[in-house]
């Protein structure tokens, strides 16, 4: 190329747009048609202008831009490849020329150098380490920035610039002249709409520079980037300053759409959508061309090795979704490439684990860091800058606020450390729950864990209660600490409860952010612990400082409820309850109680409902709470220290404290704990409490004086709701007080009230149901108690009506049998009781012809009862059951018009079989039946299955329990395995080999196990019909006009403390929103019809007492034998179900038989959604004994 033609080299103008999304841009097809004509008529000038001026150059970088005045024919060097450059340039030409934007980032600027308008200029600092340096020269229009070789080549190309200099020196002179072609003097030009940032360049060099970077030219899909340098700081400001000025008058004068090519955004939307899709499908996201900032020593001293200008390098991006930031690098690529084929590297967090944005909009700065932080990992930074940076800012402060409505605006002006920036005066609304699901989502989006199950608990003293559900496996630490960052500063709840959720994944553990969020040092409202009490927390592990945002943060939340937090099993409380607690269970107990006791030592705490049963507590964090709760200023209402392993020196100190706490208090709950307070502090304590409402200290102390325990006239001006002083010897001093009591208005909201195991004589038991009156509405618990002496007194004032709607005289061991015989009878008669249960409850021998005669009269002529358990009790150490003769009992139940819910289980009643059988057939009432560990055998369910068929009524039947049903299934494997030996006449043949009749063996438990299959799918078929029927009768009802029936009273009650199949049914009821029944004759109760398999409760079951051997006369569940012991058979079988094509890995899988654990006690006691009602309790029995 010659001098001449070299002069005429093109300046660089750089930049990009995209193919779909300009097309997409064009607001019509009638839009989209006039700018194609519009370009086509440019084309087409400028193809006829190339006749007499330069054509473009072969660099794909450079193309060549001249003045109107002075043009040249050109010729192009001749070479294959800038020949099929042209093709190729031509061909894209005409292929875009129907969708490119007229003024997009990829159009070239058609105005002439010399007619645009000049904002600055000025010459740039020469590299002195070049041999022979030269001055450029810098020139900024309305348009573009323009670097030339030298000042001549500047004012060649503006001519204006001559003008100015000789008549004003002014760098703001309109001029609208012929400038000389510019050839080789021209070293860059960057059109002002492409540019993504301009900023003060941050590398090692000692010069003062400007750093921009561009858009490459169209259709390439890359950046570009320059360092222009200055020779004083002030020159560089200046320069700087204008730059960004003049940008942003060029796009609000000529806004430009996005420079998203449709590839790429496509990319970015799968991107998007794999990593924080919503449940509504939605993917937007907001797009920013960023450019990275390089401030590490090590890509510093990289980028000294670096060009001053560079070209084609990787594109980055900004992008802000839903609930994550996504940082995006594209390596160099085009914009016809196919949105999979694009090389991206992609890093995604999520938005709330930002924890610093630092920024300027005072100085109109293009520069931010933003740092992100996942707890128990590293911090990541991001330094960044963009001509878009406000919108960024924006952008993002108002997903932070979405993703944490209730957080307050000082703390987002922390994390958001922006100059210049006033407050938000707008707080976002309309977020239910506080806008709790999105915090929580967007939390376990951010740590990429599952979102824990939760729930809004409404029936409680603090209402709304958030409740993390526990769950079969433990949380993740991630979870956990998501479910914390969603609720803090969340005011909408007044309560959280953690009750049986394993936190001890977090146990120990520790954040290292380097801004200390964990720690919160102001509440919601702006109040600010000390600088020590940061100290501390921001010191201890993230467990306590969790709890800590929980108390403190949102100043709404008046109960926290950490039951059980500890992951501790039942078999761990019980050892430590005799060995102690170690020291690892104490820290971790320590972690939950001392942000608690720190707060409410402040006086900073709200929370004035504290329940921590079930956690081991350490002798140090109990002396804490007991010192502040003496301090006049700490207000407690609610203390749960049941079952924190408390011995007699804790449990005295926190009674001491009570004593503080006497005029707000009125939940204490300290049972279940293994050490004893001496009498005269529990009394003296409870005398000055004033407005007691729940009261339970089981096993507290021991009455040594003829004292009542407690204080009348402090007792008659409590509100009692619930009582517990079970496992304290009573005397007749406190019976008759309490007796007093519940004669007066005071007591009529008591509810429930659990004296077992307090050493009761009929006689005393009849004094306090002479107190409350016939019929009360009060749940009564009288478990082992020696009832023996006075029952004459007891059976007369239950006969009359003196007892309350629900009795629980369990695990009761009767010295004589007569008073077993008078307690059935008064209760025959009585009228008032509804749920009863005599569980465990049995004669000293077996029950005799009188007795089990006494227990058929209970059955057939009691019509008021429709809770019943009359379940035995079988342990390895003590069994509690009426003998064989009690299932002729049952004969009874045939004709009872009263009964719902039945429970009779470890009675013997696979003995003989007939007689339940027979009730079954001819009841009419029964809603459920649950006769589980009765060592039915297969012809004794095929027999119950057989007579169930006859009834329509019962929709939930359990005759197996799971673990009876797996362990039938195993004995059955077992029985396939056993090797029959013969008797043999000689020595000899016993030493013979003999090879055993496996296949027999094999087929033969193949056929039992096949059967047992039927019979339990035929009785799946047998409910699901009854269920049937009952829903058409309740449908025809509604059919003819007939109101839904309101729940019978205490239906609720009854069902939650008698547990089971009951409370499964009721559960299943209000599922399906149906009326309870009208009359125990009509079947309106909706239940599915299940088998006996877990329920869905099992989280909070307790396991029960198997009966693995039932008497010497119970043989193998599997054989026939057990049913004839009696000597009176079972009804002989006339036929069989078909035979089924099973094997010993049937549909309910392989059988693993597991161990039962020997039970220690005999207690049993219904729980509220227990699936037995009966609770086994460590201790010996105390039936009958002083």
């Amino acid at each position: 190329m010659s001098t001449d033609s070299a002069k005429y080299r093109s300046l660089p103008a750089l930049s990009t747009t995209s193919t779909s999304s300009s097309a997409s841009q064009l607001d019509s097809p009638s839009d989209r048609r006039l700018s194609a004509e519009n370009r086509k008529s440019r084309v087409l000038t400028k193809a006829l202008r190339s006749l007499s001026t330069s054509s473009m150059d072969s660099n794909p970088l450079v193309y060549s831009k001249s003045t109107s005045s002075s043009r040249k024919l050109q010729k192009p060097q001749s070479s294959a490849g800038s020949i099929i450059d042209k093709l190729h340039r031509r061909a894209s030409k005409d292929l875009l020329s129907s969708f490119a934007p007229v003024d997009g980032l990829g159009s070239p600027i058609d105005q002439p150098l010399a007619s645009m308008e000049v904002l600055h200029y000025g010459p740039l600092k020469a590299d002195v380490s070049l041999l022979k340096a030269r001055s450029e020269y810098l020139v900024l229009t309305d348009q573009c920035l323009v670097k030339f070789s030298s000042a001549e080549a500047a004012r060649s190309a503006f001519p204006q610039l001559t003008q100015a200099e000789g008549a004003a020196k002014t760098t703001h002179i309109p001029h609208h002249g012929h400038s000389k072609s510019l050839g080789a003097e021209a070293r860059l030009e960057i059109p002002l709409r492409s540019i993504v940032a301009s900023f003060n360049e941050e590398g090692s060099s000692p010069r003062f520079g400007i750093e921009t970077w561009w858009h490459s030219q169209y259709p390439r899909l890359a950046y570009n980037k320059t360092h222009l340098f200055f020779g004083l700081p002030k020159e560089r400001d200046d320069w700087l300053t204008a730059i960004q000025q003049a940008c942003r008058a060029r796009l609000r004068k000529f806004p430009v759409n996005s420079p998203i090519p449709e590839n790429l955004r496509t990319r970015i939307n799968h991107i998007v959508a794999v990593s924080e899709s919503l449940p509504d499908g939605s993917t937007q996201s907001l797009v920013f061309p960023v450019a990275k900032r390089l401030l590490g020593a090590t890509d510093r001293a990289n980028a000294t090795d670096e060009p001053q200008t560079s070209f084609d390098g990787p594109s980055y991006y900004l992008v802000i979704g839903p609930c994550m930031c996504h940082y995006i690098e594209v390596l160099k690529a085009d914009c016809n490439t196919p949105p999979g084929e694009l090389r991206i590297k992609a890093r995604s967090f999520g938005t709330v684990t930002l924890n610093r944005f630092k920024a300027s909009v005072a100085s109109h700065e293009q520069r931010f860091m933003m740092n992100f932080h996942v707890p128990f990992g590293s911090n990541f930074r991001l330094d960044l800058a963009s001509s878009s940076y406000r919108r960024i800012i924006e952008a993002l402060t108002k997903a932070d606020r979405v993703l944490k409505p209730m957080w307050p605006q000082h703390f987002q002006q922390t994390i958001f450390d922006i100059k210049g920036l006033p407050p938000p005066l707008e707080l976002t609304s309309g977020n239910d729950l506080g806008g709790l699901e999105m915090s929580l989502q967007a939390y376990c989006r951010a740590f990429q864990v599952q979102t824990p199950s939760w729930t809004i608990d409404w029936n409680t003293t603090y209402c709304p209660t958030f409740r993390l559900l526990p769950e079969e496996t433990s949380y993740l630490p991630l979870q956990l600490i998501a479910v914390f960052r969603a609720l803090r500063y969340n005011s909408y709840f007044k309560g959280i409860s953690l009750r049986d959720t394993d936190l001890s994944s977090l146990y120990g553990k520790r954040d290292n952010s380097i801004y200390g969020e964990s720690a919160v040092n102001t509440s919601l409202n702006g109040v600010c612990i000390s600088d020590d009490h940061h100290d501390i927390i921001l010191h201890s592990p993230i467990l306590a400082q969790e709890i800590h945002a929980l108390a403190f943060a949102s100043e709404s939340i008046r109960s926290i409820d950490l039951t059980n937090v500890l992951g501790i099993r039942s078999s761990t409380v019980r050892f430590n309850k005799t060995h102690g607690a170690d020291a690892s269970i104490y820290k971790m107990s320590s972690e939950l109680i001392q942000p608690l006791i720190m707060l409410l030592q402040t006086q900073l705490c709200h929370c004035n409902s504290i329940s921590m049963s079930g956690n081991p507590l350490a002798p140090s964090d109990v002396e804490d709470l007991a010192n502040v709760m003496r301090d006049g200023h700490v207000y407690l209402r609610k203390l749960d220290l049941s079952n924190c392993g408390l011995g007699d020196a804790g449990l005295s100190r926190i009674w001491y404290g009570l004593a503080g706490q006497c005029a707000t208090m009125d939940t204490i709950d300290t049972s279940d704990n293994q050490g004893t307070v001496k009498f005269h502090i529990i009394r003296n304590t409870l005398s000055q409490l004033k407005s007691l409402t729940h009261l339970r200290i089981a096993g507290n102390t021991r009455i040594d004086s003829d004292e009542s325990l407690l204080d009348e006239a402090a007792i008659n001006g409590w509100a009692l709701q619930e009582l517990d002083l079970s496992g304290i010897a009573l005397n007749d001093a406190t019976v008759d007080v309490l007796a007093r009591y519940m004669e007066t208005i005071r007591s009529q909201d008591l509810r429930l009230v659990r004296l077992n195991r307090c050493r009761l004589t009929g006689r005393q038991i009849a004094r306090l149901c002479r107190g409350m009156g016939q019929g009360r509405q009060l749940s009564l618990h009288l478990n082992a108690n020696p009832i023996d002496d006075g029952i004459e007194d007891l059976c007369a004032a239950v006969a009359c009506g003196f007892a309350p709607w629900a009795l629980f005289m369990q695990m009761i061991e009767f010295n004589h049998e007569a008073s077993y015989i008078k307690l059935l009878r008064a209760l025959t008669v009585n009228r008032t009781i509804e749920c009863l249960s005599l569980a465990g409850s049995s004669t000293p021998d077996a029950a005799s012809n009188v007795a089990c005669q006494a227990v058929t009269d209970f059955f057939a002529k009691n019509d008021s009862i429709r809770f019943l358990d009359i379940s035995g009790y079988d342990a390895k150490l003590d069994e509690g059951r009426l003998g064989r003769e009690f299932s002729k009992s049952l004969s009874g139940l045939r004709y009872n018009t009263r009964l719902v819910h039945l429970r009779v289980r470890n009675q013997m009643l696979n003995v003989n079989i007939g007689d339940l059988a027979e009730a079954i057939s001819g009841n009419k009432t029964l809603h459920t039946l649950d006769c589980e560990n009765n060592d039915f055998n297969i012809s004794n369910f095929r027999h119950l299955i057989r007579h169930l068929e006859d009834n329509t009524n019962i929709r939930l039947f359990s005759a197996f329990s799971e673990k009876e049903l797996l362990r039938t299934k195993q004995k059955l494997a077992e029985t396939a395995a056993v090797v029959p030996t013969n008797k043999r006449s000689s020595m000899i043949a016993r030493f013979k080999h003999e090879k055993p009749a496996a296949g027999t063996d094999i087929l033969l438990a193949q056929q039992l196990m096949g059967e047992l299959d039927s019979l339990v799918a035929k009785q799946r078929q047998i409910l699901e019909r009854n269920q049937t029927l009952h829903e058409e009768r309740r449908a025809s009802d509604a059919g003819v006009g007939l109101p839904p029936s309101p729940e019978l009273d205490g239906e609720s009650v009854f069902a939650a403390t008698f547990g089971g199949l009951a409370h499964r049914e009721r559960e299943s009821r209000r599922a399906n929103n149906s009326p309870a029944p009208r009359s125990p004759q009509r079947m309106s109760v909706s239940a599915f019809a299940t088998l006996p398999v877990p329920s869905a409760d099992t989280g909070s079951r307790v396991a029960r007492s198997f009966s693995t051997v039932s008497s010497e006369a119970a043989m193998s569940p599997m054989t026939d034998g057990a049913s004839s012991a009696s000597g009176v058979p079972t009804p002989p079988e006339l036929e069989s179900p078909l035979e089924r094509d099973t094997s010993l890995s049937s549909r309910h899988g392989r059988v693993v038989v597991q161990a039962e654990a020997a039970a220690k006690g005999c207690e049993f006691e219904a729980e509220q959604g227990e699936e037995g009602g009966l609770l086994i309790k460590s201790g010996r029995r105390v039936a009958g004994r002083s």
